[in-house]
């Protein structure tokens, strides 16, 4: 379930002193028990931001987004492994874990207005016994958090019909997302249960994880080429977003997202 290398939430000696120096230089002036700080949370070693953050084996590194020649590469590498012959619908999701590859996903945020003040990635995550999530995206934004669930179906296929209107691939994907949505409207409190199992400790989950509220939660289902969308598509697609909150992409628009993220300082 950890999108990273390690644990991160436990930190080494050597983490724990350069963080304790640098929380030092973060002090520009101080009157007895009041200090002016100045964030130098940039300069944090890796595991420090993670460790410090909500879900530290989940959370989405701002500072990574600077690493432009190795994203570049791997958004390549990604636009490649979608002209590959073959129709599994997970080869997207496997392609991503094996080459972890989660800010490609993350890149879904742009066409968000949260996820820039914090961003979080869930791949696989289970809801109850028979239900799981491609990808969970956890985003905030200055009115708290709110949650994108994704679902990835085929790259090739029945995505659309001729006309335009939706194929098996997207059909599929929707009756999905709305399975999704009716077991969180019977069990928020088993959500919110789930995340507590990788939360930080030191840390409580706020008020939005607790009560479920709908306009916090977004669907996005992920089929087919951009060949594969046409007036009439994008139509039924503007309707989607707008009366279900579901959002329709084909997989050439996460390419395009993740290189317009690239070299951003946030999500």
């Amino acid at each position: 379930m950890s999108i990273g290398e390690r644990d991160y939430m436990k930190l080494t000696k050597n983490e724990l002193k350069i963080w304790g120096e640098l929380k030092d230089q973060e002090i520009v002036h101080g009157l007895g028990e009041f200090k002016v700080r100045k964030s130098l949370f940039r300069e944090y070693p890796k595991a420090v931001r993670h460790h410090i953050s909500l879900f530290p084996n989940h959370y989405m590194d701002i500072v990574d987004l600077k690493n432009e020649v190795e994203l570049n590469e791997l958004s390549n590498r990604y636009h490649e492994m979608l002209d590959s012959p073959g129709t599994p619908e997970r080869t997207v999701l496997n392609w991503i874990r094996k080459n972890k590859a989660y800010f490609i996903i993350a890149s879904i945020l742009r066409n968000y207005n949260f996820g820039h003040h914090d961003a979080y990635i869930f791949p696989e995550l289970k809801l109850g016994t028979t239900l799981q999530i491609d990808f969970l995206i956890i985003g905030k934004n200055s009115s708290g958090y709110e949650f994108l669930f994704v679902e990835l179906e085929a790259r090739y296929g029945k995505i659309t019909m001729a006309d335009g209107q939706l194929g098996d691939a997207f059909r599929k994907g929707i009756k999905q997302v709305r399975d999704w949505d009716d077991w969180l409207e019977t069990y928020f409190t088993a959500f919110h249960e789930t995340l507590l199992k990788y939360k930080n400790p030191e840390q409580q989950l706020p008020i939005e994880f607790m009560k479920p509220d709908r306009t916090r939660l977004h669907y996005a289902v992920v089929a087919g080429r951009r060949e594969d969308f046409n007036e009439q598509t994008y139509r039924i697609k503007r309707r989607m977003m707008s009366e279900q909150k579901i959002e329709l992409l084909h997989y050439d628009n996460l390419y395009d997202t993740a290189k317009s993220l690239i070299g951003e300082r946030t999500y």
